[in-house]
């Protein structure tokens, strides 16, 4: 049986508890990659619809031609798959976003509730 020293200076990879040095390194770099993976999905859903944002504009629908929800609903319908520009008051300042309507295991395709502001 050799060492670490004598596996490293015979070629060999040097082993921890079965795993070689590189496994371990291997490991590492996909861990690594999912982390930023996490953050870059933690970014969008930041940058998303957050509660009490108010709506100014949702693709075609905006303050001037609003009647009901159900234009939201329209537009939804007629743009599952396609990105939709919204323009949403946060906390006083005005966001443009991009939403993709797409089906999800829950209800509807956006995943959140639209509700009207009462003024």
């Amino acid at each position: 049986m050799m060492s670490e020293k004598e596996a490293g200076q015979s070629g060999g990879s040097p082993q921890v508890g079965g795993a070689t040095v590189s496994d371990i390194q291997e490991l590492i770099r996909r861990k690594e990659e999912i982390e930023a993976q996490i953050k870059a999905n933690y970014e969008v859903l930041e940058s998303g619809l957050q509660v009490d944002d108010e709506i100014v504009e949702f693709g075609s629908v905006n303050t001037q031609n609003f009647q009901s929800l159900q234009n939201i609903g329209s537009v939804v319908q007629h743009s599952e798959g396609k990105p939709l520009t919204v323009t949403v008051i946060r906390r006083g300042e005005k966001h443009q976003l991009r939403l993709v309507p797409t089906r999800w295991a829950g209800k509807g395709l956006l995943g959140c509730n639209i509700i009207p502001l009462q003024r």
